[in-house]
């Protein structure tokens, strides 16, 4: 619970100093994408902190370019 509470504490200082200036700018896409982002990465923090296991990209990529792969490796041979 500790490690949650750190992780939300710095991702609210984060936001305290980052948010204004893009405030000031009236940057509202770039205020929507820096949210996303940080929750992205808040949201991995915290179930890392809590051993999910989270898959790795490089599977999904593997699972899609595996069929292409095999088809020009016929072609190709």
């Amino acid at each position: 619970m500790l490690a949650i509470i750190g992780i939300l504490l710095t991702g609210a200082i984060i936001t305290f100093f980052e948010i204004p200036p893009l405030m000031k700018k009236k940057w509202r896409r770039e205020m929507i994408i820096y949210f996303l982002l940080l929750s992205a990465g808040m949201t991995l923090a915290i179930l890392l902190s809590k051993d999910v296991t989270i898959p790795s990209p490089l599977d999904l990529i593997t699972k899609f370019f595996s069929p292409v792969t095999f088809y020009f490796e016929r072609i190709l041979s």
